[in-house]
């Protein structure tokens, strides 16, 4: 039986995976970003600071996590 290559993942869309246009994206008052600690006015959809390229390589990493582990057949 032939190996299996792994598959490609694709790229994210220009502008990265989140579209944060909406007006509740954003505060008035910067706080430290939940992921780097640098101050953003930014809030994800749960209203925690946190920067769009920070939250888009967040969710990138547990993907990449996620898929690891079922390639590897365990369960997260």
């Amino acid at each position: 039986m032939p190996a299996r290559r792994p598959r490609q993942r694709p790229d994210p869309p220009p502008g990265g995976l989140l579209d944060w246009s909406d007006s509740r994206h954003w505060a008035q008052q910067a706080r430290p970003c939940r992921y780097c600690d640098q101050p953003t006015n930014l809030r994800d959809s749960s209203r925690k600071p946190a920067h769009k390229t920070c939250a888009e390589d967040a969710i990138r990493q547990q993907i990449q996590d996620a898929a690891a582990a079922y390639e590897n057949e365990r369960l997260i």
